[in-house]
């Protein structure tokens, strides 16, 4: 027997689509924050992530002492007895200009010390933060399907961005999220134009900076952005690899799936559970997992103040 449908604005839903829209609702719908809220929350976000990303700069262009052993605190990897550890970085080669044909080419290895992928890597997050945005003006980003499970928590099934952010603080499914693969499309030229970084309502009950903060937030998901190299790039980024060209690729681990509400084997969140045994094993994953990388990430006003 066919399922049941509903009519909703004019298109017809099943009623499974329908029973799903009411359970999205109960579990995550939330009252979306207005533009100038928005706005204003954002732009101190991404003022307080360049803080950050510039202090880092400054500490691992320092690395002395008191650096290697702040680094081996947070991440687990002892730089201060082996300034010499090597790690072998994932990156992609590919032709941004025939993106839509050949999507994804080959991984690529870059082995380096682990101060020399950690510069690189800050170097190239520093530089897509400080292209990013907000703007006042709302500019439509997409419409909801009206049988889609979010559909009844989107006002107006219109979904907006300013700048950089798109808002989708309707739901408290997720803090953010970004399409990973969007480097490969686009020069760096035009990550301000491009670039986009979905805000959810976990966002706003994050303090703006320290720990899980929504300073931290961005930072995980800016080094989410795959870090590519163009077949066309200069022989200097080929080979120094610091030019602006992508993220740092990391996953969220374990299996880079959406574990958020999974509870772990000692019963917390399966994410904090992995990126605690990463970093008592001392594993060079931690470079891997963002949950372990934002923890670089993490500093408080005053901490970044400290020069």
């Amino acid at each position: 027997m066919a399922e049941a449908t509903t009519k909703t604005d004019g298109l017809s839903c099943t009623d499974g689509q329908t029973i799903a829209q009411k359970k999205y609702k109960k579990e995550y719908g939330k009252k979306i924050i207005v533009t100038n809220q928005f706005v204003k929350m954002m732009d101190e976000a991404l003022k307080g992530a360049l803080k950050v990303l510039e202090k880092r700069k400054k500490d691992l262009a320092t690395w002395g002492d008191k650096e290697k052993d702040e680094f081996s605190r947070i991440m687990g990897i002892d730089v201060k007895n082996n300034d010499t550890i090597m790690f072998d970085h994932e990156y992609y080669r590919c032709d941004i200009e025939n993106a839509a044909k050949e999507p994804l080419s080959p991984k690529k290895l870059d082995t380096t010390t682990v101060i020399e992928f950690m510069r690189k890597s800050v170097d190239r997050m520093h530089y897509i933060m400080s292209e990013l945005h907000v703007d006042a003006v709302p500019v439509k980003v997409s419409t909801i399907s009206p049988c889609s499970e979010e559909a009844e928590v989107v006002p107006d099934k219109t979904v907006y961005k300013y700048g950089n952010f798109v808002n989708r603080t309707y739901t408290s499914e997720y803090s953010a999220f970004v399409e990973r693969n969007a480097t490969f499309k686009y020069y760096p030229e035009e990550y301000k134009t491009s670039l986009e970084i979905h805000i959810g309502y976990g966002f706003k009950e994050k303090d703006v900076m320290g720990e899980d903060s929504r300073v931290s937030t961005l930072c995980h998901e800016v080094s989410h952005f795959y870090r590519v190299e163009h077949i066309n790039a200069s022989e200097e980024d080929r080979e120094k690899s610091k030019g602006p060209w992508g993220g740092v690729g990391t996953d969220d681990l374990p299996n880079d799936k959406d574990y958020k509400h999974v509870t772990g084997e000692t019963g917390g969140n399966v994410y904090d559970e992995y990126k605690d045994k990463l970093k008592e094993e001392h594993s060079l994953d931690v470079f891997r997992n963002a949950y372990n990388f934002e923890l670089y990430f993490e500093l408080t006003k005053e901490e970044c103040e400290v020069y």
